[in-house]
């Protein structure tokens, strides 16, 4: 994960704070609770950009040697089937 929990906490605070300060946020619940909720949303977005990573990770492995002898880069490949495959599942990067 490329954020801490700590960090994705003061994020979210920092967040919920300037909504508050700008009235543009009406609490029907808890605050406390909304952080929470807000908190673990951000986390599972983080986790499933990592499990997307991985899988990208693995689609390169299997194919090194032909990334290798066309020369391609690797990196420039990671980000398109990474991109690729975010679109086709819906997710925002």
């Amino acid at each position: 994960m490329k954020l801490s929990r700590e960090q994705v906490e003061k994020i979210v605070g920092t967040v919920l704070e300037r909504l508050k300060e700008g009235d543009l946020v009406v609490f029907k619940t808890d605050e406390k609770k909304v952080f929470e909720k807000m908190t673990e949303v951000f986390l599972a977005d983080l986790r499933a950009e990592d499990e997307l990573d991985r899988e990208v990770e693995g689609l390169l492995q299997s194919h090194a040697g032909a990334i290798d002898q066309e020369r391609l880069d690797y990196r420039k490949m990671f980000n398109m089937i990474k991109g690729k495959l975010a679109r086709e599942r819906g997710m925002v990067l």
